[in-house]
């Protein structure tokens, strides 16, 4: 599964054809949904944005990882004590 919507479910957002680059982009940027285009002209628009900007999923549950790294993980091991 992919990160971004497929074209034709970016279409079906915008209401027109799954060839129509130029109207998909010029729609993300009037309604200021972040994209960038791939190699081949093609708007790409991440599947966790548009959840959330469709209330689809809350804010919670949008991100990927904790809320930060496990710092204790990089603390030094502590040599057991010879007797």
């Amino acid at each position: 599964m992919s990160d971004y919507l497929t074209t034709q479910e970016l279409a079906d957002l915008i209401g027109c054809k799954p060839n129509q680059r130029a109207l998909m982009a010029r729609w993300l940027e009037n309604n200021g949904w972040p994209f960038v285009i791939d190699r081949n002209g093609i708007p790409k628009v991440a599947c966790a944005y548009h959840d959330k900007k469709l209330g689809l999923i809350d804010e919670a549950q949008s991100t990927k990882y904790a809320d930060g790294p496990d710092l204790d993980a990089f603390k030094p091991l502590t040599r057991l004590k010879k007797r």
